[in-house]
C-alpha cells in the first residue's frame, strides 16, 4: 500500500473514530481522589488487563506512585507486578534506557515498532501506554506520534493505547511545552482518545484550587510565588497536611524521580483511576464526556458553529462554560429567563464543557465547536 494511500485510510478512521467510537476519557488532575474508585473496579482491572507500559525517567512517577501505594495498602488492594500473579495487576514495565522490550519512551523513534513486537510476542497485552521525557515540543506531533498511534489502533483494535502529556518545564502558559500539550489534549477530545493528563496532574495540589503552572510551576513542584519568591506546592501541602492519606502514601515514595513524592502518589492514584475506568468503570467517571450527573440540561445543536440554545434553565441557576483546562470562557447567573441563546463567535473549535449549578448540584454536559 502507497503511503498516501495508508495516510487517507487513517484519516478516514480518525473520522469514524469521532463519529462512533468511544467518548473521550481523560486522565487529570479532577482523578486522584481515591476513595471515589470502587473497589470492584479495582479488582476487575487485575482481573481484565494486561498493561505494556513504556517510559524512562519522569514516566517512572507513575509506578513509584503505584508502589507507594502498595506500600501504604498492606491489604494488597493495590498491588501490581510485572507478571501479574494472584491478587496483582498485571503491568510489565519497559527497559528504560536499556534495550530490551517497551525500552524507552515514545520520544524515541522505533517506539510504534517496538510496540508491534511486544504485541506480537505477548497477544494476551490489551492496554498500552508510553510515557514522554523532555521532547514532546521537539518536532511535528502528527507524524511522529498520532499517526503512529492510529496506526497501531487500527492494527491491534483490542488493545486499549493511552496517550500521555509530558512534564512542565516552568516556562508557564506561554512555553513551547504548554503548546505541545495542548495539542495533544486537543487531538484526544476530538479523536475521543483515552488520555493520562501528565502534565495537569502536576499543576495542582490535591485542593485543586490555583493552577500552579500560571505560576511558572515546573516539574518538581516549584513555582513563582505571586508574593515574591518561590515555593514547592507538594512540601508546603505535605507539611500542612501531615495526617492526610495522600501525605502517608507519598512519604513511602523515596524515588520520585525530578518531582517530590506527594506528585507521584497523585500520579499513582490518577493511575489506578485508569485502570478501573479501563476495566469498565469509565461509564460512571465524570471525566467521560457521555456522563451526566444530572439529565436537565438541554444545548443544541451540538456539535455548534455559530450560536448554542440551553434550555431548561431556573432562576438561581450559575451556567458556566469552561474550555477542557478549566479557563472559563462564559460565566452567567440566570435570573429569571429559562433559555438563551449564545453567539459562538469567541470560540475556537474544540471541546467545552457546559455546566448548570445550583442547589441541586451540579450538572455537566459536553460541547464540540466545529466550523
Amino acid at each position: 500500500m502507497k503511503k498516501s494511500q495508508f495516510l487517507s485510510l487513517l484519516m478516514v478512521s480518525i473520522s469514524f473514530s469521532f463519529l462512533f467510537g468511544q467518548s473521550p476519557l481523560i486522565i487529570d488532575h479532577n482523578c486522584t481522589d481515591l476513595s471515589a474508585i470502587p473497589t470492584e473496579w479495582v479488582d476487575s482491572a487485575k482481573n481484565k488487563l494486561f498493561i505494556a507500559y513504556g517510559h524512562t525517567s519522569h514516566g517512572s512517577q507513575l509506578t513509584s506512585g503505584m508502589n507507594a501505594m502498595e506500600s501504604h495498602f498492606s491489604d494488597g488492594q493495590y498491588d501490581w507486578s510485572h507478571s501479574g500473579g494472584a491478587g496483582e495487576l498485571h503491568l510489565f514495565e519497559g527497559d528504560g534506557y536499556g534495550d530490551g522490550y517497551m525500552d524507552h519512551d515514545v520520544g524515541y523513534a522505533g517506539w510504534d515498532d517496538e510496540t508491534r513486537e511486544y504485541l506480537d510476542l505477548f497477544p494476551e497485552c490489551n492496554v498500552i501506554m508510553w510515557s514522554w521525557c523532555g521532547q514532546v515540543n521537539d518536532g511535528n506531533l502528527p507524524s511522529r506520534y498520532f499517526i503512529p498511534m492510529e496506526a497501531l489502533e487500527t492494527e491491534y483494535p483490542d488493545v486499549k493505547f493511552v496517550y500521555m502529556t509530558g512534564h512542565l518545564e516552568g516556562l508557564g502558559p506561554d512555553g513551547s511545552l504548554f503548546a505541545a500539550n495542548q495539542e495533544i489534549r486537543d487531538y484526544c477530545m476530538n479523536n475521543n482518545k483515552i488520555l493520562f493528563d501528565f502534565a495537569d496532574i502536576e499543576k495542582y495540589s490535591p485542593a485543586a484550587d490555583t493552577n500552579f503552572q500560571q505560576y511558572y510551576a515546573n516539574d518538581a513542584c516549584q513555582y513563582n510565588h505571586p508574593d515574591g519568591g518561590t515555593a514547592n506546592w507538594a512540601i508546603d501541602w505535605v507539611n500542612n497536611k501531615p495526617s492526610h492519606e495522600l501525605t502517608q502514601i507519598a512519604q513511602y515514595c523515596t524515588s520520585c524521580a525530578h518531582s517530590q513524592g506527594l506528585n507521584c502518589a497523585l500520579k499513582g492514584v490518577a493511575s489506578w483511576w485508569l485502570w478501573a475506568s479501563i476495566a469498565g468503570w469509565q461509564e460512571q467517571n465524570p471525566n467521560s464526556l457521555e456522563t451526566e450527573i444530572f439529565s436537565e440540561i438541554n444545548l443544541y445543536p451540538n456539535p455548534a458553529e455559530d450560536i448554542l440554545y440551553i434550555d431548561n434553565l431556573e432562576p438561581g441557576d450559575q451556567l458556566l462554560i469552561t474550555d477542557v483546562q478549566g479557563r472559563i470562557r462564559f460565566k452567567e447567573h440566570i435570573l429569571n429567563r429559562k433559555s438563551i441563546a449564545l453567539e459562538l463567535c469567541e470560540f475556537s473549535n474544540g471541546v467545552y464543557i457546559v455546566q448548570i449549578i445550583n442547589n441541586n448540584g451540579i450538572g455537566r454536559e459536553s460541547l464540540f465547536v466545529k466550523r
